[in-house]
């Protein structure tokens, strides 16, 4: 189409003069008798509104704000506006005389600054009956509050007449009853934070006293040697020492940095020499053991904004800490008690004119543990610098005797503030101070599995402890290339199932996994899961990992293969797919110990309120029984016995001279990188026992050189205690 021009064309179009000042004189004729239609209807419809007395002039222009005919109409506006919170058009609503005492702004400030005071969370205002021609409105006021719950009370707005109409004759009690010219204030009344103690009454966490270095910005002579000398003592930037100290009166402490008491006598004497700077001892959560118990107390950090929207109802408030591991979060409502408080009507120089409310406090309880200090302390220096957990349980009960994991951190330095370099250690991504390994991670366990194994033959394939086998260098699956291999590179010759466990041969139990598969592929997975091995122990304060127990049906599902034999060859000494934590290695060696119950760990014995009132009291909880006969048990004990004393033992050497029999078993497991996991898991005394443990190195090497010493010097520890007698 040659006429055709798309209307998104860039290109300039022709015009046709003639049709142009053809149509323009059309639209002329139309608008103008348009205008003379519409003047004349505007002229019928003023003179029908003014009626026939009706006068020439200036139209007047109707106000925005509605006309309040009576002094209950303008309450009900100004009262619906006020449970909406829309304080802006309250403001619209008062009187001239209202309006010339108080900007909008400023208005809105204080409805919103009392209801934060107040902690409101909503309002309800029901007026009230008021008599023919009252000025002043009765109103029955309700508040939900996070400070003080409900608040109630009877108030009245007055309101006033102008020009026929009806206004709020406001001023500040109008908000709150006898207000005036004072202010809404709430005085806190903060219980002291509950203690953690370990099981003898020693404080694992408690208030002492720390050390804040502040300047008094009026005393300082030199600033630049205040700031080189505070850089060089406390490890902080000095435009950061600069900041916090800025803005302060001249006669104000203004804290720099917390220091741990007691503080070096060298650093607190070169402190005192600096002018402006000054120390005070200040009471500060503290925790003495340290990074040594550091999973079990966990630590406290401010509370954010977005729990503070969850929690404010329950009395958090900003700059409130809050438990984040361990301990701390599992007896958070416990150990912080219960704010309360006044809030109060005080005037412009301070004094106090009216309680509005008052709401008691409620003292923080104490948190008894589990743990021994003292042996939770070895366990800490035992393990050393190595990467790894150890888990010290009494068999008798599941109590937790002590829990210490590597990398770890120290609680104290979020109280004290981390430096840069701390906050960097604590969020490094290799180390992962804040992982508690003996409940979080699982790992494959080695050798220490292959009393599961021994205990599946022994029930199902009907073997005894002096069943016979052979131990060669290798093994293989018929028509399999694959080979497994035992340690010792030269086998061990023929041995009986209870020195195969002594001696720790695995080409015995790739025998016992073999057979058992081929009898039923479920025996070995579920012998491990009756050990508890796959489910989370239930320890009630900590988290944890289930842990994996492969079996045909989960292979099926989660890798899309079928089972294969080598899968329970693998199995038979936990390797493969098998993870487990050291704590769920622990509670299954315990319940070995025990006579076959197999306990849910726990780390809180009790916890006792101020007056003595015992508010929770762990009871020991059973979460199975061992599928086998004590006749079994014993002959699993007995073989574990020699793996400590007998001179073909695999742990023999570190527990010479021991103070009482122990029984254990050494676990080197492959963990994909050139060292393996060393374990080692035992209990003492045998026949009675008192504690078991388990020690865990990642990469540590063989668990006979590396986790049984350690595991010794922990139980030479519980002797020392008076825990093995």
């Amino acid at each position: 189409m040659p006429g055709y021009r798309s209307p998104y064309s860039r290109r300039p179009q022709r015009r046709n003069t003639v049709s142009t000042l053809f149509i323009g004189t059309l639209v002329l004729v139309v608008l103008s008798i348009g205008f003379f239609v519409l003047a004349d209807r505007l002229g019928q419809a003023s003179q029908q509104a003014s009626g026939p007395e009706a006068t020439t002039g200036p139209q007047a222009t109707a106000s925005p704000t509605p006309s309040f005919r009576s002094p209950r109409d303008v309450v009900e506006a100004f009262v619906e506006r006020w449970t909406r919170g829309d304080y802006a058009s309250m403001y619209d609503l008062l009187s001239e005389a209202s309006k010339a005492h108080i900007s909008e702004e400023d208005f809105v400030a204080r409805y919103e600054g009392i209801a934060e005071e107040m902690g409101q969370r909503s309002i309800e205002v029901t007026i009230g009956q008021a008599p023919e021609g009252a000025t002043r409105i009765p109103v029955h006021i309700v508040r939900q509050t996070d400070r003080v719950g409900t608040l109630t009370e009877d108030n009245a707005i007055p309101v006033v007449e102008q020009d026929g109409e009806y206004w709020i004759d406001w001023t500040p009690s109008v908000i709150v009853a006898d207000l005036a010219d004072g202010f809404v204030r709430w005085i806190p009344s903060v219980p002291q934070r509950g203690r953690i103690l370990d099981r003898k009454g020693r404080p694992l966490a408690h208030l002492g006293t720390v050390n804040k270095v502040g300047v008094i910005p009026g005393q300082i002579q030199d600033e630049q040697a205040l700031l080189d000398t505070l850089s060089r003592l406390l490890q902080l930037p000095p435009e950061t020492i600069k900041q916090r100290y800025q803005g302060g009166q001249p006669d104000w402490f203004m804290p720099i940095k917390s220091l741990p008491d007691p503080i070096d006598p060298a650093v607190l004497q070169e402190l005192a020499g600096i002018p402006g700077v000054v120390v005070r001892q200040w009471p500060e959560r503290v925790y003495p053991a340290g990074p040594a118990a550091a999973h079990v107390t966990g630590y406290l950090t401010e509370i954010t904004g977005d729990e503070l929207q969850q929690l404010a109802e329950r009395g958090y408030e900003p700059g409130d800490r809050i438990g984040r591991a361990g301990i701390e979060a599992w007896g958070e409502q416990y150990l912080r008690g219960k704010r309360g408080g006044r809030l109060v009507i005080v005037g412009p120089d301070g004094q106090e004119r009216r309680v509005l409310a008052e709401v008691p406090s409620e003292p923080a309880a104490d948190v008894v543990t589990t743990i021994d200090l003292d042996l939770q302390m070895a366990a800490y220096q035992a393990l050393g610098d190595r990467t790894g957990s150890i888990v010290v349980l009494d068999p008798n009960s599941g109590a937790i005797l002590a829990m210490v994991s590597n990398p770890t951190f120290d609680p104290n330095q979020f109280i004290l503030g981390h430096t840069e370099e701390s906050w960097a250690a604590i969020n490094d991504e290799q180390r992962r101070p804040l992982l508690n390994r003996a409940t979080q991670v699982g790992y494959p366990i080695g050798s220490t599995f292959k009393v599961v194994t021994m205990a599946a033959g022994m029930q199902h394939l009907g073997l005894t402890a002096q069943s016979v086998f052979d131990c060669p260098a290798t093994f293989s699956l018929p028509g399999s290339s694959q080979v497994w291999r035992d340690w010792n590179p030269r086998g061990q010759g023929r041995l009986s199932l209870h020195n195969a466990l002594v001696q720790s041969c695995n080409t015995v139990f790739f025998q016992i996994g073999a057979e058992l598969d081929s009898r039923e592929p479920n025996l070995l997975p579920q012998m491990a899961r009756a050990f508890g091995f796959g489910s989370e122990t239930g320890v009630p304060e900590l988290p944890e990992v289930a842990g994996i127990v492969p079996d045909p049906e989960w292979k099926l599902r989660t890798h899309g293969d079928y089972w294969a034999r080598g899968d329970a060859v693998n199995l038979s000494i936990g390797q493969g797919f098998f993870l487990a934590t050291p704590l769920q290695v622990v509670d299954a060696y315990a319940a070995l110990a025990n006579g076959g119950t197999l306990w849910q760990p726990y780390l809180v014995q009790e916890v006792v309120a101020i007056d003595g009132t015992k508010l929770y009291t762990a009871e020991p909880k059973s979460r199975g029984t061992l599928p086998i006969s004590p006749e079994i048990q014993a002959a699993i004990r007995s073989a574990m016995r020699d793996v400590t004393s007998a001179p073909n033992g695999t742990a023999t050497a570190a527990f010479q001279g021991v103070a009482q029999p122990v029984a254990g078993k050494t676990g080197t497991a492959e963990s994909g990188q050139e060292q393996p996991h060393a374990w080692f898991t035992a209990f003492s005394p045998v026949d009675s026992a008192r504690l078991a443990l388990t020690v865990m190195v990642e990469h540590g090497g063989e668990g006979s050189r590396t986790a049984a010493p350690i595991a010794r010097q922990v139980i030479d520890a519980a002797v020392r205690s008076g825990l093995i007698p």
